[in-house]
């Protein structure tokens, strides 16, 4: 059985809510607007047992009703991984503490 404390977050795949960051938060930009992307959700790559749990932050643009962007590489559609993973050269981050909408926070506000 896992036991966690009440309030603690557990790093589970999941879709929309706040991203359970498994190292600093590192929230991707709309290159081009400079807003933060939109958290989509999480998963967790699969790993060696015994290994360390990553974890896959999918994070996108939202404009228009066209949702990140043509090009892979706009920047405008960003997958994260923690711990270990690196930013990809096409993404733009923000500076601690910058926070988007969530995939669930954007569809009730669309409504």
């Amino acid at each position: 059985m896992c036991m966690h404390p009440v309030g603690e977050a557990m790093p589970v795949a999941k879709l929309g809510g706040d991203p359970v960051w498994l190292e600093e938060p590192c929230w991707p930009l709309n290159p081009r607007t400079g807003e933060p992307l939109d958290f989509i959700g999480q998963i967790p790559v699969p790993v060696e047992p015994g290994a360390t749990l990553r974890m896959a932050y999918l994070f996108l643009s939202y404009e228009d009703y066209e949702t990140g962007g043509m090009d892979p590489e706009d920047g405008e559609s960003v997958l994260l991984i923690q711990p270990g993973g690196r930013i990809p050269g096409f993404a733009t981050v923000g500076p601690t503490g910058t926070r988007g909408h969530s995939l669930l926070r954007k569809m009730i506000l669309l409504q």
